[in-house]
C-alpha cells in the first residue's frame, strides 16, 4: 500500500508575486521530491496568508474562525508536516505572519514537524530565522527541522553587490527538505509501531480474558434464586 504525505506550505508574501511565495515554491518541489523518492505519494498546498488577511483579523478580535480561516485550520490539522515561510521586515517576521499563528489553537502545532524560510532583501536579516521565528515555534512545540532557509534578492539573481550566500539556496533547499522527509518518516513509523503495539495489547488482553475461568457467583444456595427488588415492581 502506497503511503501518501500531505504537505502544507503557508506563505505569508504581501505581494503578488513575491520572493516569498517564490521560496515557497522551491521548498515545496524539494520536499516533494525528496519525499517521492521513498515511493512514497505526495499532495502538496500551499495558502497564501494574504488572502485570508480579513479573516486572520476577525478571527483575533472575536476569537472565533470564520468559515475560510477554518479550513485552513483543518488542513494544518491533516497536514503531515508544514512549510512556512515569511519575508522579515525591520525586526522579524511579517505581522501577518504572527497574526496567524496567535489566531488558531496552540494545541494545533504540538509534535507537527515544521521547515522555516524567510526572505528579506539583504542577508543582513539572515539571523531573524533563530532569533525570531524559531524561538516562536519551540513555544509552540512544534518539531523543527534543524536547518531553515534563508534567501536575500541576491539569492535570487539580484546579486548586484556581491551579497548571495556563498552556498548557492538549491543547495541549502534539498538539505533542509531532506532532513524535513527523514523527520516525516520517522514519525509515520513512530505512528504505525504505535498501533501495531496497540494492536498487540488488545489482543493479549482478549486471550487473557478468554483464557481466565468463568465467574462463579459468590452467594449462599438459600439466595440463588434472589430477585431483584425493581424487577419485582416492574420497572426492571
Amino acid at each position: 500500500m502506497t503511503t501518501t504525505y500531505r504537505i502544507l506550505a503557508l506563505t505569508a508574501g504581501l505581494s503578488t508575486p513575491s520572493s516569498t511565495r517564490m521560496l515557497t515554491d522551491q521548498l515545496s518541489r524539494a520536499a516533494a521530491a525528496a519525499l517521492g523518492r521513498t515511493g512514497a505519494e505526495v499532495e502538496v498546498t500551499t495558502v497564501e496568508l494574504r488572502e485570508h488577511a480579513h479573516d486572520i483579523t476577525d478571527a483575533l478580535l472575536t476569537r472565533f474562525p470564520g468559515e475560510r480561516l477554518s479550513m485552513v485550520i483543518e488542513q494544518v490539522r491533516a497536514a503531515d508536516a508544514v512549510i512556512a515561510v515569511t519575508p522579515v521586515f525591520n525586526v522579524g517576521p511579517s505581522g501577518l505572519f504572527t497574526m496567524f499563528f496567535d489566531a488558531v489553537d496552540i494545541e494545533l502545532w504540538k509534535g507537527k514537524p515544521i521547515l522555516l524560510g524567510a526572505t528579506a532583501g539583504t542577508a543582513r536579516h539572515s539571523l531573524a530565522i533563530d532569533y525570531a521565528i524559531r524561538p516562536m515555534f519551540g513555544y509552540l512545540k512544534a518539531e523543527i527541522v534543524p536547518t531553515s532557509v534563508f534567501a536575500a534578492s541576491a539569492d535570487f539573481g539580484a546579486d548586484t553587490d556581491g551579497q548571495a550566500d556563498e552556498q548557492p539556496l538549491t543547495a541549502r533547499v534539498r538539505r533542509a527538505t531532506a532532513e524535513l522527509a527523514t523527520m516525516i518518516g520517522a514519525k509515520t513509523g513512530e505512528r504505525t509501531a504505535g498501533a501495531a503495539g496497540a494492536e498487540d495489547a488488545a489482543a493479549e488482553a482478549e486471550s487473557a480474558q478468554a483464557d481466565a475461568p468463568a465467574a462463579t457467583s459468590t452467594l449462599d444456595a438459600e439466595f440463588s434464586d434472589f430477585v431483584p427488588m425493581g424487577t419485582l415492581l416492574g420497572r426492571d
